[in-house]
């Protein structure tokens, strides 16, 4: 999935400078900081975003609250996975060092 902008203004129909800050979104979507300045480009990211969370046009069929709640189970999920993994690389580890000791050991 790639990141959908907005679609773009007409210039005869929307104006000059609704072209402007359209283009001014599409060039801060590269640069640091961009959601801060461009009004415009934050809506696309959050639709973006809630899209890749619960589907396609979620922004639009659920509610803050629980697009933030799934945010959160997909954030405290993501965590355990990594504690899980991390449990079984230290599992492992151990299991590795404790053989070659007992084999030196020999």
């Amino acid at each position: 999935m790639s990141f959908q902008y907005g679609t773009p203004p007409d210039p005869d129909k929307d104006g000059i400078m609704e072209c402007y800050h359209y283009r001014n979104a599409v060039n801060d979507y590269d640069k640091d900081g961009g959601l801060v300045n461009s009004p415009m480009l934050a809506h696309w990211f959050l639709r973006n975003a809630c899209d890749v969370i619960l589907g396609e046009d979620a922004m639009y069929r659920y509610s803050p609250r629980e697009l933030f709640e799934k945010l959160e189970e997909i954030s405290t999920s993501h965590d355990e996975y990594t504690n899980l993994q991390e449990c079984n690389d230290a599992k492992e580890a151990h299991e590795l060092f404790y053989q070659a000791e007992r084999l030196g050991s020999l």
